[in-house]
């Protein structure tokens, strides 16, 4: 009997799992981290708060555990994208137009992300700068299959340009969500590529 029930038992925990960060994905993207309470997710979910705490040991837990399934969705999305893409000028479009995509999909995961209350500090903040670091390694790959190799750029270059679009990619999603009547993911995501590969051009000519 117990051959058959473990596996039962873990596909039950994994799926409520999945239920309770979906949860709080939304309250903390709605509430912000100090406004949101386990009791307001318990609630959402239909669990107890105990057992809430037993996944997770705390709201900084639950917390973190958000940031970590976020951080996986949105890095996969993006690179999927780009791995998909016909050549590496289409791959800049395809990646920065997944990045917009997932966050319009996703509209309370930026605000997970960049909440100030939570991340000014801790590992929440060490957290959000791993997703922000893998990011940007993600965009220096783009950069480095858009330099032609006749002129093949140095890596602080390659840093320099890849800082710069996502700290570009931050301020745009900030802005977006922010704006009454937002330009489409399709428009962002065609200027950031037009952008960058001016710029690459003009970098390789220096």
């Amino acid at each position: 009997m117990t051959s058959t029930t473990t596996p039962k038992r873990r596909r039950d925990r994994a799926a409520r799992e999945r239920e309770i960060l979906e949860a709080a994905e939304r309250i903390f993207g709605e509430r912000g981290y100090q406004g949101t309470s386990m009791d307001d997710v318990a609630a959402q979910v239909g669990v107890s708060k105990p057992l809430i705490y037993q996944y997770y040991g705390s709201k900084d837990g639950l917390f973190l555990a958000c940031l970590a399934r976020l951080r996986g969705h949105l890095l996969d999305t993006v690179a999927d994208a780009v791995m998909a893409a016909a050549n590496a000028e289409d791959a800049l479009y395809a990646g920065f137009l997944a990045w917009f995509r997932f966050l319009d999909e996703h509209p309370q995961a930026w605000s997970v992300l960049v909440d100030e209350g939570m991340l000014s500090a801790g590992p929440a903040a060490e957290a959000t700068d791993e997703v922000r670091a893998a990011f940007i390694e993600l965009i220096a790959t783009m950069v480095r299959m858009n330099v032609p190799a006749d002129r093949p750029a140095d890596d602080d270059e390659i840093q320099i340009v890849a800082q710069s679009i996502s700290g570009a990619t931050e301020r745009l999603a900030i802005w977006r969500t922010r704006s009454a009547n937002p330009p489409p993911p399709e428009k962002v995501a065609r200027t950031l590529q037009d952008l960058l590969w001016q710029g690459l051009h003009t970098l390789k000519s220096s």
